[in-house]
């Protein structure tokens, strides 16, 4: 944070001197004094500059509110008002777009006020960006100060629990973010049972049991089912089994009620019923299977297969009138769409596929989980389709 201090001091110097040489040079023309005059010491007033500061990070003017913060701290480096400045000057970096100088001034803020009453809140502001900038080590130590903080309501342990399972996520440290998914979930159960908060929103619920469901998702796809015969029996169990707990965990994330979680999740869901199904077509057959038998195999795999693909379209539908029944509309209702289309194309195409597997329910679901660094991970091409789906890390 010294560095953004001395950054903003230097620029605050450069413009002062310019504007202090041109008095000068017209005070001594005039024969008048080069002091500064009234209005310009009154500007550099510390607590003047302050109460601007404030002014322009209320009015959103994000670079305006960085200088004058730089300009405060530069002349009261420590103190009180410093650390609500060093505060200030993160959300004004925010502001503006600067998550690696937003960070430098959350840590102003803690290493000069470690016991401050707004701890929590940089914690979760620094978290927050280290997420944006794919810190995920460090978001996670943010993040797991920010719900081991004594005295916290059950919301923001939950909240810290579940952004430090998201970036143990994204490590794909998966018994770790599983672990402490599971505490922030035990915390709202028992907020629940004890009545011990009015929850403003679910958002962090619905967040923490999505991941749950997610890591199962991407175990579940780590199972391969191959040849020898044996081993594709001991895979399949596995698989099934998994296949079981994520759909449970799904269905939990859905009961959270916040309607973004309901519609990723029910998303999700489909997505895991038609991956399945593509497992087990496109397992592989035994060689010593002749054409006419290999016909019949697929005949009756497409009979036996054939509830689940009927699931997966259910769950598509149902995912898209629950959003419309309530009016929301988001990239999952519309990859939603896309996804019952598809589906329902290649039903109508099986007749062409006779002794052979038809297309993929999910074509691209065998690429890597997560977004790729600096994507956008429901942006113009639907990533969800090709990669587990995760929000973009923003601050929230």
């Amino acid at each position: 944070m010294a560095c953004a201090a001395v950054v903003a001091l230097a620029a605050f110097v450069g413009v002062g001197c310019a504007a202090r040489s041109a008095t000068v040079a017209a005070s001594a023309t005039a024969g008048g004094d080069p002091a500064r005059t009234g209005a310009a010491a009154e500007a550099d007033d510390p607590t003047r500059l302050l109460a601007d500061a404030q002014a322009a990070l209320a009015a959103e003017e994000g670079p305006r509110a960085v200088a004058l913060f730089g300009r405060f701290l530069a002349a009261v480096p420590n103190g009180p008002e410093a650390a609500e400045a060093y505060l200030g000057l993160a959300r004004a970096h925010e502001l503006a777009h600067d998550c690696a100088a937003a960070i430098r001034a959350y840590d102003g803020y803690l290493d000069g006020a470690p016991e401050g009453d707004q701890r929590v809140i940089a914690l979760a502001g620094r978290g927050a960006c280290e997420a944006e900038t794919e810190r995920w080590e460090a978001s996670a130590q943010s993040f797991r100060q920010m719900h081991q903080a004594p005295g916290q309501l059950p919301s923001t342990r939950i909240e810290g629990m579940a952004r430090e399972g998201f970036a143990l996520f994204m490590l794909e440290r998966d018994a770790e973010a599983k672990e402490v998914l599971a505490q922030a979930d035990a915390v709202y159960e028992e907020a629940m049972e004890e009545d011990a908060e009015r929850f403003a929103t679910y958002y962090f619920v619905g967040m923490a049991r999505f991941y749950r469901a997610a890591i199962l998702h991407r175990q579940f796809r780590k199972v391969k089912i191959e040849l020898p015969e044996r081993a594709m029996a001991k895979t399949f169990k596995e698989k099934l089994e998994l296949l079981d707990e994520a759909q449970d965990a799904y269905n939990h994330t859905i009961k959270a009620r916040h309607m973004y979680w309901v519609s990723a999740a029910g998303y999700q869901l489909g997505h895991l019923m038609g991956e399945f199904y593509d497992d087990i077509m496109y397992a592989p057959v035994p060689d010593w299977l002749d054409e006419h038998q290999r016909e019949v195999y697929y005949v009756e795999l497409k009979k036996q297969l054939r509830p689940v693909i009927d699931k997966a379209a259910w769950v598509f539908e149902k995912n898209l009138e629950t959003a419309r029944r309530l009016g929301y509309e988001s990239k999952f209702t519309e990859l939603t769409e896309q996804k019952l289309g598809h589906l329902r194309a290649v039903l109508l195409s099986e007749e062409g596929t006779l002794g052979k597997p038809h297309d993929r329910l999910t074509p691209h679901a065998r690429e890597d989980v997560g977004p790729a660094p600096g994507s956008d991970p429901v942006g113009d091409v639907p990533a969800a389709e090709r990669k587990l789906f995760v929000p973009a890390p923003t601050p929230l």
